[in-house]
């Protein structure tokens, strides 16, 4: 006798999908600052272009025939930020919509694998086991079934995003649809702004007033004024993010047709040069990937600003999300710091983000650089004046307050879900670092003093910081020729005539934690190459800084201290001792 076996049917293959979800998002960021540049149009129309000393015949026609141009631009800012918006939201679509055809890519091949394994068991089963088999092929054949009402959807829901996608262009294909649809329309800015707290408001009643406004007042805000939130403390960071791409994105072309049509100012090729330094950095964090998930890294532009100080720019970029983060480190640079350095500081605020990540997978990290003070830039002998700050604390004095800001704004903007929190100075940036703390309460949880010339002069003591001096960190490579210029002994005349910069924060007496910090690949007696090895990967300073970032204490790797005895110069037993290569950049088993 023989037994009828009914064998599941083939699935159907999923069709292809080629998308670039990234680039789709990059297509969406350009239309919004897009809508940005003419927003400005409006905006100059209704306001510098109204001369409201002219009056007479004249004076009425000019305004009579303005009105339409600022009408005209407002209603095409809005019809291009909308389509901007639709285009963000497409992007995410799809990617959710690649996402599930990955899905359906496995589950395809699950069903060929067991279907061919069903006809194999068909040919060598008998009689008693035919209806256990049959259990199987229906089993499968439901899973078939279910997989093509899945298939179904998926390609109808790509059909459908597709078509209101194409719609949300065709709508506004001319000025008279523009006109139409958008004409006359208030922009939901408008109302946030004027409701918006003013000027030295804290960062709570800003974060306040932001989380007040609806979802499109938000939207509306970033689109049309960016420059109002991008570097306002209390905004959080994915919005401050979305802002100051907006404003990076019009600076970008603006310069760029400026620069075409060779009318660049000396000013504002500084300024250009400076918001292509930012693009780049931000380009480079994204270019890296989490060595624990593979995915790209986030990047977060918190400050922009290509004119600020002078045109030496500032500028803050996150590698990691600062409004979700376990783990938030900010890194304050010193000499040799200005916007065009912004791509060389994105490096390593990416490599930071990888220690920290190699080291404690299990956590979530942000680290920004932050060049958000007018360091000394350059060298005395080739800067002057802004060089030769780097002899006194006036520009670090200015900089804490500024820091102090920025870390009062990353607080308020997570109130109800605060990051372990630390601030890391660097070179001058330890001296800026050091007068945040004292002068202004740094509200951090660590501070990381690293190749540190000195921490201010009013700064004895680790608790002279305010931070309890068991969270206070002092990192030196022995060759460093920085970090050796610091205050040594109880003398402390380190600012005399107003030149120095205060106590060496790896000194006993000072009463910080030192960690190792030096480098295989250190130099002789002394080298200015080893002020610069703090934040390689594989290096004793980026395993125990990552240690303290990411709160594991008891892994950070002590030093012994500087000690200045009454006779003879300071001693470092750091600098017999061999060093070693702990791994930061790889996942270990």
């Amino acid at each position: 006798m023989t037994t009828e076996i009914r064998l599941p049917p083939l699935p159907r293959p999923v069709p292809a999908l080629a998308c670039d979800p990234g680039a789709i998002s990059s297509c969406g960021a350009d239309l919004l600052a897009a809508s940005a540049q003419v927003d400005d149009l409006g905006t100059f129309v209704a306001g510098p272009a109204r001369l409201g000393d002219w009056s007479g015949d004249a004076a009425t026609a000019y305004h009579r025939a303005i009105a339409p141009t600022g009408r005209r631009a407002d209603a095409m800012s809005l019809a291009l930020r909308g389509v901007a918006h639709r285009v963000e939201e497409h992007s995410a679509e799809m990617q959710r919509l690649l996402d599930r055809r990955a899905g359906l890519e496995d589950r395809h091949q699950h069903l060929a694998q067991q279907i061919a394994h069903l006809r194999a068991e068909v040919a060598t089963t008998t009689e008693e086991g035919a209806a256990e088999l049959q259990a199987d092929c229906d089993r499968v054949t439901g899973q078939v079934q279910a997989y093509e009402t899945d298939l179904d959807t998926w390609a109808s829901d790509l059909a459908t995003e597709e078509s209101e996608m194409s719609q949300a262009f065709t709508r506004v294909l001319d000025a008279d649809d523009v006109e139409r649809l958008y004409g006359g329309v208030a922009d939901p800015a408008d109302d946030a702004l004027r409701d918006k707290p003013a000027a030295g408001a804290s960062p709570t009643d800003v974060h306040d007033w932001w989380v007040a406004l609806t979802p499109a007042q938000r939207r509306a805000v970033i689109a049309a004024s960016p420059g109002s939130i991008g570097n306002l403390d209390g905004i959080p960071a994915a919005a401050r993010h979305a802002a100051n791409t907006v404003s990076l994105g019009r600076d970008l072309a603006d310069y760029a047709h400026t620069d075409a049509a060779g009318v660049l100012t000396d000013d504002e090729r500084t300024w250009y040069e400076n918001a292509r330094a930012a693009d780049d950095a931000r380009r480079e964090i994204e270019g890296r990937h989490d060595p624990v998930t593979g995915e790209p890294i986030v990047a977060q532009v918190y400050i922009y600003d290509p004119a600020a100080f002078g045109g030496d720019g500032a500028v803050a970029i996150s590698a990691g999300d600062l409004d979700t983060a376990d783990n938030v480190a900010v890194v304050v640079p010193g000499l040799g710091t200005d916007g065009e350095s912004a791509p060389y500081q994105a490096d390593r605020a990416a490599t930071l983000y990888e220690s920290t990540r190699v080291l404690d997978p299990t956590a979530s990290n942000a680290s920004m650089f932050w060049i958000g003070y007018d360091a000394p830039d350059n060298a005395p002998w080739d800067e002057g004046v802004d060089g030769a700050g780097v002899v006194a604390e006036t520009m670090a004095t200015a900089g804490g307050e500024r820091l102090a800001d920025t870390i009062d704004g990353l607080r308020a903007s997570r109130a109800d879900d605060p990051a372990h929190l630390t601030a890391i100075g660097h070179s001058y940036g330890s001296t800026t670092t050091g007068h945040g703390a004292h002068d202004e309460g740094l509200a951090v949880d660590d501070i990381v003093f690293v190749g540190s010339p000195g921490v201010g002069g009013d700064t004895d003591h680790a608790g002279d910081t305010g931070i309890d001096p068991d969270h206070v960190w002092a990192g030196s490579n022995s060759r460093d020729p920085v970090a050796d210029l610091g205050n040594h002994g109880w003398v402390h005349g380190e600012t005399v005539l107003g030149a120095g910069l205060g106590d060496d924060p790896a000194e006993d007496d000072f009463g910080a934690n030192r960690f190792q910090a030096e480098s295989e690949t250190r130099g002789g007696l002394f080298s200015f190459g080893d002020h610069s090895k703090y934040f390689d990967h594989d290096t004793e300073s980026l395993y125990n800084i990552s240690h303290i970032v990411n709160g594991d204490y008891d892994a950070v790797q002590h030093a012994e201290h500087i000690h200045d005895p009454f006779l003879g110069g300071p001693h470092d037993p750091e600098y017999d001792r061999d060093p070693t290569s702990p791994t930061t950049s790889t996942l270990t088993p």
